[in-house]
């Protein structure tokens, strides 16, 4: 409803509470159903398309010129049409059903009505009563309720641009990079972006188990100390992904995808991360500023909370992205090793450490490295039958700390240790025979600027290079990350807590 997915006790929830109104008084019932409708068609384009609403939406509602509102317009998914079309069907039905029936509802005795109410007291309020019970902080997002999402959402994004938030906006497309990709380009880029993957517990890195083969073996570029602008997704990859992000002059249009097309590049992108919900929108705006893009756990299906879509489930896309004729960057954006790990893995893993969800992490990051190798056997097929030169880069949004719940040891989110923004990073391609060992920092405040030196693209917005992003050689200004709250410090400064000293602590 108001174009997002809100999940089956949403739906039972709103369902019952208009039972319930239009027991009540009819036309209460009535005004409750016109307004529903109402909101949903007039935000249902944006909400199906970019998820809750956030000050996106509020800001586009401001700032937006109309050539930029047609140019998003015509970019619309004729899914959305389609949804649009269901819900007018529905509700021109529910309409004429009242009509046609005019005493259904209306009756109700008072213990129908008891019955309705305490339904919906428990399909709305289970998890702020839990929270309650437990003494847990109370939040009104808690009670599953559209009206009180959509109600709440629209507030603290109205509150956030007031504020001054309006950094991305969904509509802002028009760029001017100038991008040129030389001769050295190859024809099939990928990027592999992993999810929560703390570089020490990778094989490849020194872990005492061989959970990633691929990574340990592959000839390429192998960085031993590159570190990820935060140490969370968004606050991560929303710099990482973006020119300029955190300045006066950012505009959202520029970022990686757009780069890429400017100079010449089909853009692709596929995640198995969900496609909606207002944190996440910096990340899936550049998303769907690809040719295509393929959401395989798209949050909007209520099946895939059944079948439980996994990073496996990008390869047949991405296959089909790659048979594509001509220059090509596919970024594969992966759920990988989020906590909770046991939930990536199905609670199997293959060796033992500490607790079952830090075993359960090591498997996740083997699935990782197995995935991995199968999307560079598919690029060394395409060169082997077509000749088409290829590169892949894979690197993680951040890391993780060690914590400790109920169930003992596990990783979970900190930006106050150097563990949590401590990253795999690994180039390699057609080019390389050999592994290369980078030591010296890079930072994920440089990304845009690294991935353009790989792919072979220069542009006049990006900044001078001041070293060889690709060689072992230092480079200036590699030492700062984001703490959540929007800080910016020296990673040096932060206290370490490796996983060699989690074991020596830990015997």
């Amino acid at each position: 409803m108001y174009g997002n997915y809100f999940g089956p006790r949403e739906t039972i929830v709103s369902i019952i509470l208009f039972m319930l109104l239009y027991s009540w008084r009819r036309w209460i019932g009535f005004l409750y159903l016109g307004i529903s409708c109402v909101c949903a068609l007039m935000y249902g384009m944006v909400g199906l398309t970019y998820g809750h609403i956030d000050k996106n939406a509020i800001d586009a509602l401001l700032y937006t010129n109309f050539d930029e509102a047609f140019e998003y317009a015509t970019s619309i998914p004729p899914s959305v049409f389609g949804w649009y079309a269901g819900l007018l069907l529905t509700f021109a039905g529910v309409v004429l059903f009242l009509k046609k029936h005019s005493q259904f509802l209306v009756a109700l005795d008072r213990k129908r009505v008891v019955v309705l109410f305490v339904l919906l007291v428990v399909f709305s309020s289970n998890t702020f009563v839990k929270n309650l019970i437990k003494g847990n902080p109370l939040n009104i997002w808690d009670l599953k309720s559209t009206e009180v999402n959509f109600v709440l959402s629209f507030y603290k994004a109205l509150e956030d641009s007031s504020n001054g938030q309006n950094k991305y906006s969904i509509f802002n497309r028009s760029t001017d990079w100038k991008a040129v990709a030389d001769n050295g380009a190859a024809t099939n880029y990928v990027l592999i972006l992993g999810e929560s993957a703390r570089r020490d517990f990778f094989g490849a890195y020194g872990a005492p188990w061989n959970n990633t083969p691929w990574l340990s073996s592959e000839p390429g570029l192998f960085f031993e100390n590159y570190i990820s602008a935060s140490a969370g997704t968004v606050p991560s990859l929303s710099r990482q992904l973006y020119l300029n992000s955190d300045t006066e002059h950012f505009n959202p249009a520029y970022n990686i995808v757009t780069l890429a097309k400017s100079a010449g590049f089909q853009t692709a992108w596929i995640s198995s991360q969900g496609e909606r919900g207002g944190a996440d929108s910096p990340i899936s705006i550049v998303a769907k500023m690809s040719d295509k893009y393929n959401f395989v756990a798209d949050d909007l299906n209520p099946l895939n909370k059944v079948l439980k879509k996994t990073d496996e489930d990008l390869l047949e896309p991405f296959k089909e992205s790659l048979a594509l004729p001509g220059k090509k960057l596919i970024v594969l954006h992966l759920i990988g090793s989020h906590p909770q790990a046991c939930r990536r893995t199905n609670d199997r893993y293959t060796e033992f450490f500490k607790s079952q969800e830090l075993s359960c992490y090591i498997e996740s990051l083997k699935n990782t490295d197995r995935l991995a190798k199968e999307v560079t056997d598919a690029l060394k097929s395409r060169e082997s039958k077509y000749g088409e030169k290829w590169g892949l880069l894979f690197t993680a949004d951040h890391g993780l700390d060690f914590a400790s719940d109920q169930s003992g040891w596990c990783l979970k989110h900190n930006d106050k240790r150097q563990g949590s923004y401590e990253v795999p990073f690994f180039i390699t391609g057609s080019e390389f025979k050999k592994r290369e060992t980078i030591k010296f920092y890079r930072s994920g405040l440089n990304f845009l600027p690294l991935v353009a030196s790989w792919m072979h693209i220069s542009s006049p917005y990006l900044s001078p290079q001041t070293c060889n992003w690709l060689q072992d050689e230092a480079c200036i200004d590699q030492e700062n990350v984001y703490r959540f709250s929007g800080e910016k410090v020296k990673y040096q400064e932060l206290p370490s807590y490796s996983l060699q000293i989690f074991m020596d602590q830990n015997p």
